[in-house]
């Protein structure tokens, strides 16, 4: 039996340069199945490498089980094997499985169960080609009856659009052949009789499948049924994993889940790491219940991002409260910024961090963060502070390219982007008119590679025609001729005639999708010889990142955040307090290591001088605009 112990966690200190207090060691000492509750800044992707390391020394196991490291996203796969070092090789290699629940689920699971339902494995698992295959296949009247339907609340054809997409990726069929939604509720048609629209849902849903083109969602349905149908595989899994770890378990749905309570028995260690107070990625419906953590967690409440002053400001919005012990060598006071216009806010925000002397600091990284980055009439978004604010930095509807790139500075578009965006116009009119490859859709690289592997000639036509296109693009020069001209040398090669009205949309539609140059979403703070930059996002993008100074704004959603949660900055109970948003400004505020200040509309307080003083006998300084 394996046993860690305290030399081997000096080891691991010694070979990484680390010091892990007791809580962390307690985790990275501990194999038996339990969650950890690890506060903001804790260090717990450290600490789970230290753990993988050290039982990486004991590989192979003497039973010939492995690892199996369970997470969300690639960054956080790639963050673990970076970490890891010289053992990576022994960690990652078989039979361990180091991956997001994607990548585990469609490779044992998902794939499998698609095999056998249709003996060949799928071609694609992706949500936007299933939705534009799907969408496109619509009769002309069924699209027109479910934009209708889910018009309410759009102000545009093309949010009508991606609400009807939104809902053709959100239901399965079941094993009695009905329509299910995938978080639970009730689908939206009738089945019993049949409505026109079900009947036609269901056909394509059916054909699209057998076509090899899944949701990530189909894969999870897939998965539940590979389990059920054969669940003699579940004992090779509990064979083959000893040690199973849920990395940002916050994170996980209840179909994930299933799938682990389904797969793995009390045999099986299984830990489950991350913080509640952190589940801002709200699954797949309302029903959902997340993870919810055994009363015997361990908790980690040692912090290395926060300090004393910040800590004591965040646990007041926590929903699960737990202590929250900061760095108590840094005292720059957390501040509210009072406002009537919301465009002086990030200047006075900049010079706070003059103030504080945060500047000097070589490896500074300031933000500023806000739940809504989208327009709106209903009340404050992060575009009323910055209105250059482009939220995926996308730019749209205008009816030619030039004009979409007239809209942003030229400097912010690399060379590359301009044959990516010419590629992709002619991928979304291929889809448009599906037009397809042996079945599947074109993509970048299927067009160009079909052109050179059946007529050199025509596709060094194509890629000459491709460069004078850039080249006039540069100089903001008309190109929509050109384009037609380049679509017709492929369409030629297919046999296929150009829709000038077809063409037409697709340029009218494309989102030109940047990876930005330079400045974009980014305010410069200039004062006297000092200029620094402040970054721009949304909350749920900066989730896991750490700040030197962190501004949150004031935004609208139903509600003021801020205003909303005021109660709780005054050091007073709020049973009524919005859980989602409590979450939400909580991942905010956890972001900074030395300045947290936030943004509320000076309107909003009911009792200005009241409030301020409450708030100043609770821990903040109130700066009013």
């Amino acid at each position: 039996m394996i046993e860690i112990t305290d030399v081997d966690i000096e080891k691991v200190e010694q070979k990484f340069g680390l010091t892990f207090d007791a809580e962390s060691r307690e985790f990275i000492k501990c194999l038996e199945s339990k969650d950890i509750q690890a506060c903001p800044g804790a260090g717990k992707t450290t600490s789970l490498v230290a753990k993988l390391d050290i039982l990486s020394n004991y590989m192979p196991f003497d039973d010939n089980s492995a690892i199996l490291v369970l997470t969300h996203t690639n960054v956080a796969v790639d963050e673990i094997k970076n970490k890891l070092g010289i053992n990576a090789s022994k960690v990652l290699g078989y039979p361990n499985h180091v991956g997001t629940f994607q990548s585990f689920v469609n490779k044992y699971l998902a794939i499998p169960m698609y095999v056998k339902l249709f003996g060949k494995k799928p071609e694609r698992i992706d949500d936007d080609i299933f939705v534009d295959l799907f969408f496109n296949k619509l009769e002309n009247n069924t699209k027109y009856g479910l934009k209708e339907k889910f018009k309410k609340g759009t102000t545009s054809e093309i949010e009508k659009i991606n609400k009807v997409k939104n809902f053709l990726k959100s239901f399965y069929i079941d094993e009695n052949e009905f329509l299910q939604n995938f978080d639970g509720t009730a689908f939206i048609y009738r089945h019993n009789p049949p409505s026109n629209t079900y009947i036609q849902l269901k056909t394509l849903k059916k054909e699209i499948l057998q076509k090899g083109v899944l949701t990530f969602k189909d894969t999870y349905f897939l998965s539940i049924m590979y389990l059920n149908k054969y669940p003699q595989i579940i004992e090779i899994f509990q064979k083959r994993f000893k040690y199973v770890f849920v990395d940002e378990a916050q994170d996980t749905d209840d179909r994930q889940f299933e799938i682990i309570n389904k797969l793995f028995s009390e045999n099986t260690i299984v830990q489950k790491i991350g913080d509640n107070n952190q589940a801002i990625f709200n699954f797949s419906g309302a029903k959902d219940k997340g993870w919810e953590v055994d009363e015997n967690s361990i908790k980690i409440k040692n912090t290395k991002r926060l300090s004393a002053l910040i800590s004591e400001q965040v646990i007041k919005v926590a929903i699960d409260r737990q202590e929250l012990n900061g760095n108590d060598t840094i005292d720059i006071q957390p501040t509210i910024i009072l406002f009537d216009n919301a465009e002086g806010v990030l200047p006075k925000f900049g010079d706070l961090i003059i103030e504080n002397e945060l500047h000097l600091d070589e490896k500074h990284s300031f933000k500023a963060i806000g739940a809504i980055g989208k327009e709106s009439k209903n009340g404050d978004t992060i575009l009323d502070y910055f209105p250059q604010y482009q939220q995926n930095n996308i730019i749209q509807a205008n009816d030619t390219l030039v004009e979409k790139f007239r809209a942003m500075s030229i400097e912010n578009i690399r060379p590359k982007n301009y044959k990516n965006i010419l590629l992709d116009i002619l991928t979304d009119y291929l889809k448009e008119k599906n037009i397809l490859n042996n079945a599947k859709v074109f993509t970048k690289n299927t067009i160009l590679f079909s052109l050179q592997e059946n007529n050199e000639e025509e596709y060094n036509n194509f890629k000459l025609k491709l460069f004078y296109i850039t080249e006039k693009l540069a100089s903001l020069e008309c190109v929509e001729n050109d384009i037609k001209e380049l679509l017709s040398i492929f369409l030629d090669f297919k046999e296929e005639t150009l829709d000038d009205e077809v063409l037409s949309e697709v340029i009218k539609t494309y989102q030109i999708q940047l990876e930005s140059k330079s400045k974009q979403n980014i305010c410069t703070h200039e004062s006297d010889d000092i200029n620094f930059d402040i970054a721009i996002s949304t909350i749920h993008k900066v989730k896991g990142e750490t700040h030197t100074a962190t501004l949150v704004l004031e935004t609208f959603k139903s509600s003021y955040d801020l205003i909303h949660l005021i109660k709780l900055f005054q050091g007073r109970k709020f049973a009524g307090a919005n859980k989602d948003k409590k979450r939400l400004i909580y991942v905010a505020m956890s972001r900074p290591t030395h300045f947290l200040c936030l943004a509320m509309h000076k309107e909003q307080i009911k009792d200005l001088v009241k409030d301020v003083k409450s708030l100043e006998d609770n821990g903040f300084r109130v700066i009013t605009l």
